[in-house]
């Protein structure tokens, strides 16, 4: 299951990049990120202060934006980066916030964030991912992934490939 998740930044004024996230969300990745939820719940009986816990993680397989050097891209580049754009505007992530991409989708390098310190939080009923962009002082998190939606992943296993929306 390959799916865009809109992100926000912690800087207001710049986010280095990061509008969104791509993350090809595997059975496998799905399956950790479940247990890891089993385990938080678990470590709240006996500790009711915990509140999210964060594991080191390269599950979201670049930050990006369909905007960010446009006007240095060559023609081809800029056509691909166009194409990006547009096929999020169609999903609707700025409303939906996480999209369903087919497994087609490819976000051009010109338009790939660099980043460092990539976590996966895991909360009681979700996911979400946090990153530090290249030379920033500031972090970057994607929308949360829940808990229904991991479990499509598990029980789905190799992606179909269709385009869809996920509110």
């Amino acid at each position: 299951m390959n799916m865009v998740l809109k992100v926000s930044c912690s800087n207001e004024d710049y986010n280095a990049g990061c509008d969104f996230a791509f993350v090809e969300l595997t059975a496998e990745i799905a399956a950790i990120a479940l247990r890891r939820i089993q385990t938080l719940k678990e470590q709240k009986k006996l500790d009711a202060d915990i509140d999210e816990t964060y594991y080191w993680s390269h599950f979201v397989e670049c930050f990006f934006s369909p905007w960010t050097n446009l006007a240095s891209a060559e023609r081809d580049v800029e056509a691909a980066s166009l194409a990006v754009a547009d096929l999020l505007e169609m999903l609707r992530i700025e409303v939906t916030e996480i999209a369903m991409v087919p497994e087609s989708f490819k976000v051009p390098p010109s338009q790939v964030a660099a980043v460092e310190f990539e976590q996966m939080i895991v909360r009681e009923d979700s996911i979400a991912f946090i990153a530090i962009p290249k030379h920033a002082s500031f972090y970057v998190h994607t929308t949360e992934i829940t808990i229904p939606i991991l479990a499509g992943a598990v029980s789905e296993g190799p992606s179909s490939g269709t385009p869809t929306a996920t509110d």
